[in-house]
């Protein structure tokens, strides 16, 4: 069976105002971790549609996604710290082979607050659209 799944959410914790905050994608239970499942050996391609804003249902909080800010391992034991793929660009497409224990993919951001941002549960959607290429 072949799917995506999400195993963890990209979370801040406590920002300060004023003080820009970044998640590495290594950090575990931090960076945002999807889990693609599907034959070994088939073929994918990986495209988020990033936000450039979280939003508390009133006000906004910038975010920024950098061009090293996804990395992949399709690994038997998948390894956040030191992956097969990394530094990737998730800004664009991405193309990967799945491995026998399917895909991990890690995604770290950065929020950037105003030096009086309003205080709230801020939060965006990351959507993730894996292709599955027949062969």
């Amino acid at each position: 069976m072949s799917g995506v799944s999400v195993a963890n959410d990209l979370t801040f914790g406590t920002v300060l105002g004023g003080v820009p905050k970044k998640i590495d994608k290594a950090t575990p239970g931090s960076a945002a971790e999807f889990l693609v499942t599907g034959i070994a050996g088939s073929d994918v391609t990986i495209e988020f549609t990033l936000p450039t804003y979280m939003n508390d249902g009133t006000y906004n909080m910038q975010m920024i996604f950098d061009n090293t800010d996804c990395a992949m391992d399709s690994s038997a034991s998948p390894d956040q710290t030191s992956p097969d793929y990394d530094d990737l660009d998730p800004w664009d497409v991405i193309s990967y082979t799945i491995g026998s224990g399917g895909i991990a993919i890690w995604l770290g951001g950065k929020v950037v607050p105003k030096l009086l941002q309003d205080s709230g549960n801020y939060t965006a959607d990351i959507v993730i659209t894996v292709t599955f290429i027949a062969r």
